[in-house]
C-alpha cells in the first residue's frame, strides 16, 4: 500500500484552495510533466514507470472558476490518497472504471460504479482509494460556487440550495445517456490552444442545462411518500440490476426485493429516480455499452449481448437513439474496427 497524503501545506493546515490542491497533485502521485504537451493553461503528466503507467491532464480556465481533469492510468500498486481542502467547491466526474473507493471523514468506505458521480466538499478529510494492477480512467469537471451561481443567476433558488439540489439528481442519475455523451466528448476533444477551452466551457454549460433540464423534470407530483426505508429499498433494487445488465427482473420480482406492491413499486421509483425501471435499465445498459465500445474488442453483437440485447439491430437503435450515432459510427468515430 502507498499512500499520498497531499492535503498539508507549507503551515501544517489544510490547502484552502482546490486549485492549490490540484496543481500539486499529479507529481505528488508520481507523474511527470511532459513540457512538450503543455500549454497555455494546459498540463500533461506522464505516471513514472517504477509507479505504474498512464497520462493525467489538467486544464485550467481563466480566474480559477473551472478545471478540467482527465486520468487514464493503472498504478503498479494499490494506494491510499489522503486530501482535506477548506474551499468549497462541486466536482461532476464520469467514470469509465470501477477500482476506485472513497470515504468522508469516519464513514464508511464507497466503491465508486461506471458512470456519473457528483460531490460537493465537506472540507472533511477524504481518502480515495486505487486498486493495484487495474486500471483507472475518469473525466472530472471541478466548478467554485461562483461558476455555479453565475450560471444559474436567474433562477429563483438560492445557491445552496441548488448545489445540493444538482448533486442529488446526478447522483440518482448515474447513467443519463446525455450526461455519459458529453463527458466522452470532452474526453476525446482534440482541439488546442483557445479552440480547446472554448469547445470545453460549452460541454461544461451543456451539461449543466442538462442537469436543471433534469431537476425541473423530477416527478414532484407523484403523491406517494418515501421514508428511509423506502429509498434504501428502490437502491437495492437499482443495485440487482447494475449487478447483471444481461438479466430480465420482471416488476414484480423487483417489486418484492423493494418489499412493495408492483403498483407502489413503480410509482415509488418514478418518485424517486424520475423515470420508470425499464428506463432505468436501459440508460445502465446503454451506459456500459458507450464504454465497452470505446474500451474493448468486442464485437458489437457481443457487447450488445453483455448487455441485455440478444437482437443486435434492436440494440443499434435503442443506442442510436440514445446517442445520435450507432454503435459502428460510435466506433468509426474513435477509429476502432
Amino acid at each position: 500500500m502507498i499512500y499520498y497524503q497531499v492535503e498539508k501545506g507549507g503551515g501544517g493546515t489544510m490547502v484552502p484552495s482546490v486549485i492549490d490542491y490540484l496543481l500539486q497533485l499529479p507529481e505528488a502521485m508520481h507523474f511527470a510533466r511532459v513540457q512538450e504537451l503543455c500549454g497555455d493553461g494546459v498540463f500533461f503528466y506522464r505516471m513514472l514507470s517504477e509507479y505504474g503507467n498512464g497520462t493525467f491532464q489538467l486544464i485550467e480556465f481563466e480566474d480559477d472558476l473551472l478545471l478540467i481533469l482527465i486520468g487514464d492510468y493503472t498504478p503498479k500498486d494499490t494506494f491510499e490518497k489522503i486530501t482535506e481542502i477548506s474551499e468549497d467547491y462541486m466536482e461532476i466526474s464520469q467514470f469509465e472504471t470501477d477500482s476506485s473507493s472513497f470515504k468522508i471523514g469516519g464513514r464508511k468506505k464507497n466503491q465508486v460504479d461506471k458512470g456519473i458521480y457528483c460531490y460537493l466538499n465537506t472540507q472533511k478529510k477524504t481518502y480515495t482509494y486505487c486498486e493495484g494492477g487495474k486500471p483507472v480512467r475518469f473525466t472530472k469537471v471541478i466548478l467554485s460556487p461562483k461558476y455555479f451561481n453565475t450560471y444559474f443567476r436567474l433562477h429563483d433558488r438560492n445557491n445552496a440550495e441548488l448545489l445540493n439540489s444538482a448533486r442529488d439528481y446526478i447522483l440518482k442519475n448515474p447513467s443519463l445517456p446525455e450526461l455519459n455523451f458529453v463527458f466522452q466528448q470532452i474526453r476525446d476533444c482534440q482541439a488546442e490552444g483557445h479552440t480547446l477551452k472554448i469547445y470545453l466551457e460549452s460541454k461544461v454549460m451543456e451539461l449543466l442545462s442538462l442537469v436543471v433540464k433534469g431537476m425541473e423534470q423530477e416527478q414532484k407530483h407523484i403523491s406517494v411518500k418515501l421514508d428511509y426505508k423506502d429509498i434504501r429499498n428502490l437502491r437495492k433494487t437499482v443495485t440487482v440490476m447494475k449487478n447483471d445488465l444481461a438479466a430480465y427482473p420482471t416488476g414484480e420480482e423487483l417489486a418484492q426485493i423493494a418489499g412493495m406492491s408492483t403498483a407502489r413499486y413503480q410509482l415509488a421509483f418514478r418518485k424517486y429516480y424520475g423515470t420508470t425501471p425499464y428506463e432505468y435499465l436501459k440508460e445502465l445498459r446503454l451506459n456500459q455499452a458507450l464504454i465497452l465500445l470505446k474500451n474493448s474488442d468486442y464485437g458489437i453483437a457481443t457487447i450488445a449481448a453483455k448487455v441485455g440485447y440478444h437482437n443486435s439491430g434492436h440494440f443499434a437503435k435503442l443506442f442510436k437513439k440514445a446517442y445520435g450515432l450507432g454503435p459502428r459510427e460510435y466506433r468509426n468515430l474513435h477509429g476502432i474496427k
